[in-house]
């Protein structure tokens, strides 16, 4: 099978032997960063500090994009009848378009990415219900459940008055030095 190989590449012309090094090559490293991912690779692909707002064009994605594309978008090109400066062209604006493709599909999947980490200043002002008595006078915490960033969350509370009941509605009014909500009853 190796001879076939060999043969047929010694018969194709030196234009198609470039696009097809180039769309080759790209696909096997592309093979290989999916295969890495997969197995657990650690992707610093993306990251958000970065000078320009195209930054992203140039990861390996884009990259491998750009040469996947232009290797064989260049080749259908070639194989219709093109002329080589006209194949490249094409190659390339498809490369470019595709490289642009994977960054915008990146952007979008980013921004489906929830940190899950609670703002306590976003807490305050919220309404929610007591699920472990609070006692008076800030003389111990209770637990209240409270709706906040999209999730239900169990926080710690005290009370500056009266205590508050199991099952009893409160309202979110402030937050200590030591990070623990303080809860008012609602009446």
């Amino acid at each position: 099978m190796l001879p076939d190989i060999a043969a047929w590449w010694q018969h194709l012309p030196p234009s198609e032997q470039i696009f097809w090094a180039i769309a080759l090559i790209s696909n096997v490293l592309f093979g290989i960063y999916v295969a890495l991912q997969f197995l657990g690779g650690h992707d610093s692909d993306i990251h958000h500090d970065h000078d320009g707002p195209y930054w992203g064009i140039l990861s390996i994605r884009g990259i491998l994009a750009f040469g996947m594309f232009l290797g064989w978008a260049g080749l259908v090109a070639l194989r219709a009848g093109f002329s080589m400066p006209a194949a490249l062209v094409i190659g390339t604006a498809a490369g470019f378009v595709a490289a642009w493709l994977a960054w915008r599909l990146i952007l979008l999947l980013l921004r489906l990415q929830v940190s899950g980490t609670l703002d306590p200043e976003q807490v305050v002002g919220l309404t929610g219900e007591v699920h472990l008595r609070i006692p008076a006078h800030q003389q111990g915490a209770g637990k209240v459940m409270v709706e906040a960033q999209g999730a239900l969350r169990e926080l710690e509370a005290i009370s500056e008055s009266e205590a508050i009941p199991t099952g009893s509605a409160i309202r979110i009014v402030g937050l200590t030095e030591e990070g623990i909500f303080i809860a008012q009853a609602l009446e």
